[in-house]
């Protein structure tokens, strides 16, 4: 009897002892050719976003117990996979929101400004990102932090969605650079007349 009480209880600490899951990815939907990895751990929700097309990405997820004991944490690796950089990048949340603010660190851009309040992050680059960055600190770097998420009356089961975007830059962004272009055009016609 005592061998068996034994065996139960170490198969008990065996259960308690495995890795601990956190928020679950259920689904990501849009642009199919956008793949996405989920690295989410107790108390963290992690992730690669590779990015082929810019339309918007949505990441749902579901709470797990482990994701209340604490702050919950958020970090993403966005790469740019399509090769035309981006100056403008986006996380909307939903069903969750931001607790407090953590780094975002481009690779080959030049950050402009980061604003945000409890539902969303607008990331500006003064010059565009070709590559990748890092919204958090997905690689567990020194001077880089987290963003947190606000888990207050939340419970496990409840589910969020993030949705990660590039958005479309205004008509007169995109027709300011033609303009130029045909002023400097015309501009020269006149001299060499």
């Amino acid at each position: 009897m005592h061998f068996l009480k034994m065996i139960a209880a170490a198969f008990a600490a065996l259960m308690l002892s495995g890795g601990a899951q956190g928020a679950v990815l259920l689904s990501s939907s849009g642009s199919p050719e956008n793949a996405v990895t989920d690295y989410s751990a107790a108390g963290l929700v992690s992730f690669n976003l590779d990015l082929k097309n810019f339309t918007g990405t949505t990441l749902n997820f579901v709470l797990e117990e482990e994701d209340l004991l604490g702050p919950l944490h958020l970090s993403a690796m966005v790469l740019n996979l399509r090769g035309l950089p981006f100056p403008h990048f986006s996380f909307s949340l939903q069903g969750i929101g931001f607790a407090g603010a953590g780094s975002v660190t481009p690779a080959f851009g030049v950050l402009g400004s980061v604003t945000h309040d409890s539902g969303k992050a607008a990331i500006r680059f003064v010059q565009a990102e070709p590559a990748e960055f890092h919204f958090g600190n997905p690689l567990g770097l020194q001077g880089q932090a987290d963003w947190v998420l606000d888990t207050t009356g939340l419970r496990a089961g409840d589910s969020f969605a993030i949705v990660a975007e590039v958005p479309e830059p205004s008509t007169v962004a995109l027709l300011l650079p033609m303009l130029c272009m045909g002023s400097l055009a015309v501009a020269r016609r006149r001299k060499k007349d």
